[in-house]
């Protein structure tokens, strides 16, 4: 009798919602979305018009994990510029500079791109990241690496309104090539292999005027990060790498 009642009921109420949900809400309705238009951003996977540039400046900070740096936790910020052309309705080139002045990535890459609805968005592609540092200390110490990394990756995107939006992304990271010397000592690997995984989430909105930002957390887990090569672990292990994100769409 109780299942009965409770079947008749929710029949009613989706009686109800239903009608709500079928009528269009106005143009100018917060949460009125039209897929088709590309609001300002650099992480949703939305490709640019054909021959449009999108860009970004701003600043990535990283925090020490404790097996490296032990007691001492330092956030060590980073220059993060990003350069993405369209190339077609759905592929789109990206681009990518970290630099720290003593040690940078390059990160180069594709991404193909479409609308699963009105709101969820996706992307999948490749980025292939080079890297370098170089390290000197007066007459005392040398040291100097390099590196390049293969990073395929997905991300799913939703607009929460018409120009809030949400991306998660998700990256496989693998080694291609590692290299470095301290003096006259040098160490070379050309197959390193899988090195771990990483996750970001990120907020992409208007912060002033026309201005727009990009606001996210990056969660990487992984056996090596070039920020920290010159630290020249001696365990073989993944390590938890926290990243705050800060960009301003330009």
């Amino acid at each position: 009798m109780y299942l009965r009642h409770f079947i008749s009921l929710l029949f009613c109420l989706l009686a109800l919602v239903a009608p709500a949900q079928r009528r269009p809400l106005p143009a100018d309705h917060p949460r009125a979305i039209d897929s088709t238009v590309r609001q300002p951003a650099i992480y949703f996977p939305q490709a640019p018009y054909p021959g449009e540039w999108r860009k970004s400046l701003g600043v990535v900070f990283t925090t020490t994990p404790p097996a490296l740096t032990e007691e001492v936790r330092l956030r060590v910020p980073a220059v993060d510029f990003n350069l993405q052309r369209g190339l077609t309705k759905h592929f789109f080139l990206v681009s990518r500079l970290q630099t720290q002045f003593i040690q940078s990535n390059l990160s180069l890459g594709v991404r193909w791109a479409t609308p699963l609805t009105d709101r969820l968005f996706l992307s999948v592609g490749n980025d292939v990241h080079g890297w370098a540092g170089v390290l000197k200390l007066k007459d005392v110490f040398n040291s100097q690496a390099v590196g390049v990394q293969n990073v395929p990756n997905l991300s799913l995107g939703y607009r929460l309104t018409r120009e809030l939006q949400l991306t998660v992304k998700g990256e496989a990271i693998t080694d291609w090539y590692y290299r470095s010397q301290v003096g006259s000592l040098a160490i070379e690997n050309r197959n390193r292999g899988f090195n771990g995984l990483a996750f970001t989430a990120v907020l992409e909105q208007p912060f002033y005027g026309n201005r727009h930002v990009s606001l996210g957390l990056r969660a990487a887990y992984s056996n090596f990060n070039w920020q920290f090569w010159s630290l020249y672990d001696t365990f073989d292990r993944n390590l938890f790498y926290p990243q705050l994100i800060f960009n301003f769409i330009l």
